[in-house]
Order: C-alpha cells, then sequence, then structure tokens
C-alpha cells in the first residue's frame, strides 16, 4: 500500500528522473536537427613526396598529404568509408539549343584545375593527375577545380560543368551518421560559395551514358554561400597561400597543353561537413551515389535532376561572379564517419547515466517504504 509518507518521497525522484531524461531527449534531438555545419579544423596525415615532375606545361612538386579528420560543431569525422567508383562531369554540349554539339556557340568544354603555388620555384605543389575524375579521386587538397559550374565562353576559367556524380559501383548502404566533407578556397573574409547536392538511389543510361543518376531521392539541399568554416590549415601548414590556375580545353582530360595560366591570388581554405540525414537519406537507404551542382539548379521534383541538358532546371549561363564561383578542392569523393565517442554523444551518455541513476535511487527508496 503506498502512504502518504511514501508518495512524498516518490514525487521528487519522478521529477528529477523527467528532468533528466528530457535533457537527454533534448541532447538528441539537437543532434539530429542540424543541417550542413562548418568545419572548423583539420588534421593531416603523413605527408609525400614523389618527385618532380612536368606535365602539359606545369611543373609539378608531386606532394600529398593525406586529411586524417576534420572538427565540426558534431564531433570530429575521420575519413575510412568507401570512396567513390567513379566521378562523372556532365556537360551540355548543345548549350545553344540548336540540336547541334559543340559548335563555337556552344559553352566549350573546358576544365580549369587550381592549384597551390610555389612561386619561387615556378611548380604546383599537387600531384599530377590525368583526369578530372582523378583529381577529385586523389583527395589532395593542393589542388582542385576551379569554377567548375561557370558557364559561358568568354573566360577561359569557366568549366562549363552542369553537374558532377559521384557514383558508388553497386550501390552503397547509408550507416548511421555518415556524411560527405568538401572544401572551397576563398579570399580572405568569405568561407565558401553555394551549391546544391543530392543523392541518387537508381542509374541507367542518360543521354547515351552508362551510370548515370537515373532516380533521385528529392530535389536535395541547397548550401547557402558562406556556410563554410575556416580558414583552416591549408597541407602546407598556413592559414593562407598562393594559388595558380591552367586551363584545358579538351574536356575532362588534364593530358594536353595548358592553356590560360594565371594567378589566382592569396586562398584560404574553408570546409563544411553535410550528413546524409541532411539530405533526407536515412540509415539502411541504398544509394548508388551523390551529385553536385550550382545553386542556381531549379528542380521543383526530383525528377527534374535526371537530365542535366535541361536548361530549365540546368541554366546554361551560371554567373561566374555568382553561383559559378565554387571551387571544389579535390575531395568529397570518401564517405566520412565520425570519430569514435565524439564529445555530443559523451554528454548524451552522461544524461541518460543521471537518469538511470536517478531511477534507481526513485526504485530503493520505494522498496524500503514498502
Amino acid at each position: 500500500m503506498i502512504t502518504p509518507s511514501l508518495l512524498k518521497q516518490i514525487q521528487p525522484n519522478t521529477v528529477l528522473v523527467r528532468k533528466l531524461v528530457f535533457f537527454a531527449g533534448a541532447l538528441l534531438a539537437a543532434v539530429a536537427t542540424q543541417a550542413q555545419t562548418a568545419v572548423t579544423n583539420i588534421t593531416y596525415g603523413t605527408a609525400t613526396d614523389a618527385g618532380n615532375t612536368s606535365q602539359g606545361g606545369i611543373n609539378y612538386d608531386n606532394r600529398f598529404r593525406p586529411v586524417s579528420t576534420v572538427t565540426t560543431g558534431l564531433g570530429d569525422y575521420r575519413f575510412d568509408g568507401p570512396l567513390a567508383t567513379n566521378v562523372f562531369a556532365r556537360r551540355n554540349t548543345d548549350s545553344g539549343g540548336n540540336g547541334t554539339p559543340n559548335q563555337s556557340s556552344d559553352n566549350p568544354n573546358n576544365t580549369t584545375i587550381i592549384y597551390q603555388y610555389d612561386s619561387g620555384n615556378n611548380r604546383s605543389y599537387s600531384t599530377y593527375e590525368p583526369s578530372l575524375e582523378e583529381v577529385f579521386l586523389s583527395g589532395n587538397l593542393y589542388t582542385g577545380i576551379r569554377n567548375p559550374f561557370a558557364n559561358g565562353a568568354g573566360t577561359a576559367a569557366n568549366s562549363n560543368i552542369e553537374r558532377l556524380d559521384f557514383y558508388f559501383s553497386g550501390g552503397y548502404t547509408v550507416q548511421a551518421n555518415d556524411a560527405l566533407v568538401f572544401f572551397d578556397v576563398e579570399n580572405a573574409g568569405n568561407f565558401g560559395d553555394g551549391f546544391r547536392v543530392a543523392a541518387f538511389t537508381g542509374v541507367g543510361t542518360v543521354n547515351g551514358f552508362t551510370n548515370a543518376p537515373t532516380t533521385y531521392a528529392n530535389t536535395g539541399l541547397l548550401v547557402p554561400a558562406d556556410s563554410f568554416g575556416g580558414p583552416i590549415n591549408n597541407p602546407l601548414g598556413g592559414s593562407n597561400a598562393t594559388y595558380r590556375r591552367s586551363t584545358f580545353t579538351n574536356g575532362n582530360s588534364l593530358s594536353g597543353t595548358a592553356s590560360g595560366s594565371a594567378t589566382a591570388g592569396t586562398l584560404e581554405l574553408v570546409g563544411i561537413l553535410i550528413r546524409f540525414s541532411d539530405l533526407g537519406i536515412s540509415a539502411g537507404t541504398t544509394i548508388y551515389g551523390y551529385s553536385l551542382m550550382a545553386g542556381d539548379a531549379a528542380p521543383t521534383t526530383a525528377a527534374n535532376l535526371v537530365n542535366w541538358n535541361n536548361a530549365t532546371y540546368y541554366p546554361t549561363n551560371t554567373d561566374p561572379a555568382g553561383y559559378g564561383n565554387m571551387d571544389f578542392m579535390g575531395f568529397g569523393a570518401q564517405i566520412s564517419r565520425p570519430v569514435p565517442e565524439p564529445s555530443t554523444y559523451g554528454a548524451i551518455f552522461v544524461g541518460l547515466s543521471a537518469a538511470f541513476f536517478g531511477w534507481r535511487r526513485f526504485r530503493r527508496s520505494s522498496l524500503a517504504a514498502a
């Protein structure tokens, strides 16, 4: 029988347990509702130097320094998830819309690389990569793609790409808290340009190309400008560095002779982390990859994203001073996962432990009174 004195003992303990459970639940909810988050720090692994080479008029130091972890408001993330099988650049080669591709009136098929530059020795610090695909698969932050989504023939730096597809052969089943990390280089005081990212769940043949997305999970996430964090240390260890750009005019190939080489200025490295949950993808879902596109891509349904030649949804006049100004460094092809026991989960554990001990204290009091 519960006596009035026992009730007086039970009530305070019950309130305590409820408060602690509410606190733990609030922490869990906070983790679940955060969207894209800024990268605030970076650690690197052991640097390598494969020796100097020259290719296409560019001298390469062939340095590589792998990224070990990044720090965000969600905790630290490491890079031991799967690497994309391929990275495809989707271009509208008939941007003039007259039915005949690759005319002088169409946007040219350029690829402009940007790289950390040793001006004293006239060398790129980066490794030589033979194609745009290999730049992204390399994971080398010494180099990247300049203005990939910028359209127009007036500036050689415009790469005229409508979409970048990161494809995982056979599909990949997303795990809880899986994430993507991307890097940009910016002028001091700027924190990344805007872009859209979307996951695809089916592949097939589109516009004559195999392994192209045929089904997207949704219209994706529009990441606004200045959402990145930084500046963070570049591979040389500084917060800024001198960069140079060079243009190749043979589609995705970087094996020809570079043209239009020029300084890109002193720039800072900034980074952003996007979880698959931010893209509307829950753990256990099988995807075949994800796509990056300019922020002016304007889908109203997921199906609108499939055909990159549809200028209604993929404008062919993306402004190089606006959404076309994004510089993706050679990264983003590997899935990132949380470092075990990040601080947020430690706080949740403390909250749940306190709730448990509060409940146990209440239970002991109840048994003793009985």
